[in-house]
């Protein structure tokens, strides 16, 4: 059975490789380290029992375990792994039961105390979506699992990795390093690149605490030129890839597409409409898919080939969480931030008979994919979408819902023109 552990592991230092604790001041560790039950186990020693409803967290010190599902599928999670450095089971009733295969220390913490001292939502909803995915397939658990669990932690180590697709990322650049003093002209290059754009949003942001930066063209006033070329140089050969795997290669490229028509049919939408704000719609439907674009950065540095259903799998599970919490982590501005991860759901229904930024980006992003007839993520039928309801968008053969389409087109042709990328 589990017994005390040792005192001299009881430290703030020890807290601190938890991804859910690592944002904590050093006083609230405190209160942890006093009031966590700190424990030990032989080999063999059960942790927790399959359906466990007790209200507390599991984080591995030291050993390996054995996490086995009711339909026998497992996992064995070594202290070293990543995925160590979130809880065990946060999921009640536990859909494991945690068995120790070496001696194993370990940390029992409260959930009502966690969920004092932490906002624990975000890490809650990214690691139910973790266990999810493992019961659907052990080996795209393994990718799904690892790369979450790369981009957590980077994340709140400060050195996240965002990937521009290259050929975009040159032209770019160089038409902002040919701007001396044109913050316009230079915003509108950067909005060609989704990935630069967010960077700048999050510069600025860094430079003003607090404030809220609502556009590329603000960011880039905040950041004054001098930085803004060194942002996009550096964006340019440190953070750029044109991926040798024909997979990848094919995916960055369709990401990329799919953020430039999906931000020109929200500008031109809210136009249309006579709507305010067509400047924070293009920038929403700009970053809509960052939390693809997110994890697409790590695939392309993953250990292994990928197939193209673990990337799929991976990305329809797991996008939507990452947004939020990078979008949250950088402090991006609210309405923006919401607008993104809520257009995720093509169900999404505020409540009331006026549409507002989210529904303009779920229109943007249905007109695009009936476009491209794009079968990832598909939306239901248009009638049963209440964003296109409140738009009168509801059939696909509108005149307004047409006119989209075809402007959609035209603006990836005119894009890929602007920056000499073929076709």
């Amino acid at each position: 059975m589990p017994k005390k552990a040792e005192k001299e592991i009881k430290t703030v230092e020890t807290l601190h490789r938890f991804s859910p604790l690592a944002d904590l001041d050093r006083r609230q560790l405190e209160d942890i380290v006093e009031h966590a039950e700190w424990l030990q186990a032989r080999k063999k020693d059960v942790l927790m029992e399959l359906g466990d409803t007790e209200n507390s967290s599991i984080f591995l010190l030291r050993g390996n375990v054995l996490l086995e599902a009711a339909d026998g599928r497992q996992r064995v999670i070594k202290h070293t792994d990543p995925s160590s450095r979130s809880p065990l089971s946060r999921l009640r009733p536990s859909r494991y039961q945690v068995t120790a295969l070496t001696p194993v220390q370990y940390i029992k913490i409260s959930n009502d105390l966690l969920d004092e001292l932490t906002d624990m939502d975000e890490a809650s909803e990214m690691i139910s979506s973790h266990y999810l995915v493992e019961e659907t397939s052990e080996e795209n658990a393994d990718f799904s699992a690892q790369m979450v669990a790369h981009i957590y932690e980077d994340l709140h180590r400060h050195s996240l990795l965002l990937l521009s697709w290259h050929p975009v990322a040159l032209s770019v650049s160089q038409k902002i390093l040919k701007e001396k003093q044109d913050n316009r002209k230079m915003a509108k290059a950067a909005l060609m690149d989704p990935i630069l754009s967010l960077k700048l949003l999050k510069s600025s942001q860094l430079q003003r605490p607090g404030s809220a930066v609502t556009s590329i063209e603000s960011a880039i006033l905040q950041m004054g030129v001098q930085r803004t070329h060194k942002l996009a140089f550096m964006n340019l050969f440190r953070e750029s890839r044109d991926p040798r795997m024909l997979l990848l290669q094919e995916t960055f490229c369709t990401a990329w597409e799919r953020s430039i028509m999906v931000a020109s049919v929200a500008g031109q939408l809210t136009r249309k409409l006579g709507l305010e704000n067509a400047k924070e719609a293009q920038l929403a439907g700009l970053l809509h898919n960052i939390g693809e674009l997110t994890i697409l950065s790590y695939a392309y540095n993953f250990y292994r080939e990928i197939t193209p259903q673990e990337l799929q799998d991976c990305i329809l599970m797991f996008g939507k969480e990452i947004a939020r919490m990078l979008l949250s982590h950088w402090n991006i501005f609210h309405t923006l931030s919401q607008s993104i991860c809520d257009s995720t759901e093509w169900m999404y229904d505020h409540g009331g008979n006026q549409p507002n930024l989210t529904d303009i980006v779920i229109a943007a992003k249905a007109s695009v994919q009936i476009s491209r007839k794009d079968s990832n993520n598909p939306p239901p039928p248009l009638p049963q979408i209440p964003a296109l309801k409140k738009l009168r968008l509801d059939t696909p053969d509108s005149i307004l819902a047409t006119e989209l389409r075809s402007y959609a087109n035209k603006s990836l042709e005119e894009t890929r023109r602007k920056l000499d990328i073929g076709a």
